[in-house]
């Protein structure tokens, strides 16, 4: 049974559950959608009720199902195969415990058991048959298991009643082909009423057809579909933000929330002075964004302006009392952002460092002082390898990275660390290479952001996402499962897109070393080994969701612990091209061969006094022939070169697999053969690990 076809016959009905509530916090309405569809489509199945696209709108202060439904459920007949029959009754034919239990468990009686081969073996069979019923039958327990299967990330009780839910539940409404749905949950009756907006339509009326459920409630002030009311707020934004010769600037998460905290969207124009304008953009928007849930506005230039825009919940009539409770709160907050500002402007960031000794960082891992310090230890390590000369501007960045963490703006608005350091940083005269970088320490901050530009930013960043992971990898706290309280996984994926974006010539295993060595650590190979895997799990990914093929990733990944990761990319680059060779499939069969019978020994090195046939002496010599070369190709790491000087060997492999009986009977002349294979082996593994190719 199809149950997601879409129907439309005269067998259909539309069924339409609206769940009236309190306003319900708009941060659970995204997931609450899909959580309502993915709900009813597996109760609709469970239930036998064939349906077409279920359709799931949320406002504050509601949750709405729409779909098509076939008025009766499919009749159901299904076989449960029970004991073997030797089993389930003894020689005279009764009955034994094992099948009264079985019909029992099945609501049958023992004479209803059917008896059916499978196999070589005859066992006794259920034939379970429920007639269909009418779909307005089965609905109102249906209904309700929806309802009380929802769940949100916080729930409550209220009144008198046992229901857990996140907001109390005011109304229910409940259609199918247009008659009530009759049910009660917690002492409320679904009915066929809904209401309106609170304030501007609060009566409330019938809904005789479900079709006219959306066009009706839009009547009185709801936009049922969130992505409409989306829309208006776009279109009526951008008209306001067109007349002050601005720009909005959108934010997609702001804009989704927006849309959940209001029924009736209606965007109104706001002022504020522009005095404000001197404090940081950053600290502009998030006052505007984060705490009052306006969209702040740009010139063509993207210079902020002193204008932003509100999205009511009432009538444009009400713009200008709006408007006017909006600047009056946006100019407290601002107030508030300037006094942090120019209060943090006192104490020059240097002076600061000091105070992070009070400032826990981790029980087990000491102060932000002493973290602050590992950081510093670690770039000056990696600037001394990659960009010798910054290494005072890496040195200044390092110390100074953590010091607006202390910072009243930062205390207000944590999402502004780094940021508001930046600002600090050019005010007091540090050069712009050190202010970026203190901004930039924290990229990439989420999948898809914008990496470093700098080599300071870059490096102080490594740094203390390198620090973060061999710290709490040390105490013992890495990523298990689902769980990630450190966020480690996603700082490794920094430091693998930062390491092969600037093309440092540091090996994760390099730089996690230097991570290391403030601890004592006892078992160092050990953890090296969990850093290792850790390290190789999360390449793996980034390299395929980058669109190289998974066989290659494959190929290169003996190499990532101990190559720049950005020569792994080369590498990868080099075998990509290397595939379209003519040659390519032929060599890769050789190399197979090779792989199929090297042991996984290292044998004594190769004696040439030991070989018998021109084919062994000629295999040998074309592999001193190419060696040399092959490792100074890999030095300079041209590995097309490498790919193209290995083709040497092609054919007097092949001639040595079929000329050469590589077991022979005296245990010396196999040794030796053997050893050939193993060493050409080694030297093909050099440049990737082919049995990973298909």
């Amino acid at each position: 049974m199809n149950n997601n076809k879409e129907i439309i016959s005269d067998n259909t009905g539309t069924l339409l559950m609206e769940l009236g509530t309190e306003e319900i916090p708009a941060r659970f309405l995204t997931n609450a959608l899909n959580n309502l569809k993915s709900i009813a489509e597996n109760v609709f199945r469970d239930n036998r009720l064939p349906h077409g696209e279920i359709k799931t709108y949320a406002t504050p202060r509601r949750l709405v199902l729409i779909v098509e439904i076939e008025k009766r459920q499919v009749a159901l007949e299904k076989e449960i195969w029970g004991p073997p029959v030797n089993a389930a009754f003894d020689q005279e034919g009764n009955p034994t415990k094992a099948a009264e239990a079985f019909a029992k468990a099945h609501g049958i009686s023992i004479d209803e058991l059917q008896r059916k081969e499978k196999g070589k073996g005859t066992y006794i069979v259920a034939v379970i048959k429920e007639e269909a019923k009418d779909a307005s039958d089965v609905l109102p327990e249906v209904l309700k298991k929806i309802i009380l299967t929802l769940n949100f990330p916080k729930n409550m009780r209220w009144g008198d009643g046992d229901l857990r839910f996140v907001r109390p539940i005011h109304w229910i409404l409940a259609i199918y082909n247009n008659e009530k749905v009759s049910f009660e949950i917690e002492g409320i009756a679904s009915n066929v009423m809904t209401r309106g907006h609170r304030f501007l339509s609060p009566a409330s009326f019938e809904i005789k057809d479900p079709k006219s459920y959306i066009h009706l409630l839009k009547n009185n002030y709801v936009i049922v579909n969130h992505e409409e009311r989306k829309k208006l707020i776009i279109e009526g934004a951008n008209k306001l933000a067109a007349e002050v010769s601005g720009q909005v600037i959108w934010d997609e998460d702001l804009l989704e929330h927006v849309a959940f905290l209001v029924e009736y969207p209606v965007p109104v124009l706001g002022t504020f002075s522009p005095e404000h304008l001197v404090l940081p953009h950053e600290l502009l928007v998030t006052v505007m964004k984060g705490h009052q849930k306006y969209f702040a506005l740009e010139d063509s230039l993207k210079r902020l302006i002193n204008n932003f825009i509100i999205i009511s919940n009432t009538r444009s009539a009400n713009a200008d009392t709006v408007r006017k409770g909006a600047e009056r709160v946006i100019r407290a907050r601002f107030e508030d952002a300037r006094f942090y500002f120019e209060e943090d402007s006192k104490t020059p960031l240097k002076n600061r460092v000091e105070a992070l000794k009070n400032v826990v960082y981790h029980d087990r891992l000491g102060s932000l002082y002493d973290k602050t310090q590992r950081i510093a230890s670690i770039a000056s390590s990696i600037c001394t390898h990659c960009c010798p000369e910054r290494i005072d501007d890496v040195n200044t960045a390092a110390l100074l990275s953590k010091t607006d963490l202390i910072t009243g703006v930062v205390r207000e608005f944590p999402e502004l660390q780094g940021i508001i350091g930046s600002y600090y940083a050019s005010k007091e005269g540090y050069n712009e290479s050190v202010s970026k970088a203190l901004r930039e320490q924290y990229l990439p901050s989420h999948t898809g952001d914008l990496l470093p530009v700098t080599d300071i930013g870059a490096i102080v960043s490594l740094s203390d996402k390198l620090d973060n992971i061999a710290s709490f990898f040390t105490l013992g706290l890495s990523p298990t499962g689902s769980e990630d309280p450190f966020a480690l996984r996603r700082q490794s994926h920094g430091i693998i897109l930062i390491a092969i974006e600037k093309g440092y010539d540091l090996s994760l295993e390099n730089m996690l070393d230097i991570a290391l060595k403030p601890y004592e650590i006892k078992e160092k190979s050990e953890l090296m080994n969990s850093l290792s895997t850790f390290f190789e799990q999360r390449i793996d990914y980034i390299l395929q969701s980058q669109g190289y093929p998974a066989d290659t990733v494959a190929a290169v990944m003996p190499f990532v612990w101990t190559t720049p990761l950005h020569r792994i990319k080369e590498r990868i680059k080099a075998l990509i091209n290397f595939k379209d060779d003519p040659d390519f499939n032929s060599l890769l069969l050789s190399i197979k061969r090779i792989n199929n019978i090297a042991p996984k020994f290292v044998p004594a090195p190769v004696k040439k006094d030991l070989f018998v046939q021109e084919e062994e002496r000629l295999l040998y010599k074309d592999f001193e022939s190419v060696r040399d070369e092959i490792n100074y190709q890999l030095e300079i790491f041209n590995y097309i070169n490498a790919l193209k000087t290995i083709k040497i060997l092609r054919d007097s492999i092949n001639n040595f697999f079929e000329k050469v009986l590589v077991m022979d009977k005296s245990e010396e002349i196999r040794m030796n053969r053997l050893a050939i294979i193993k060493e050409i082996q080694t030297l093909i593994m050099r440049i990737a690990d082919f049995s990973k190719i298909t």
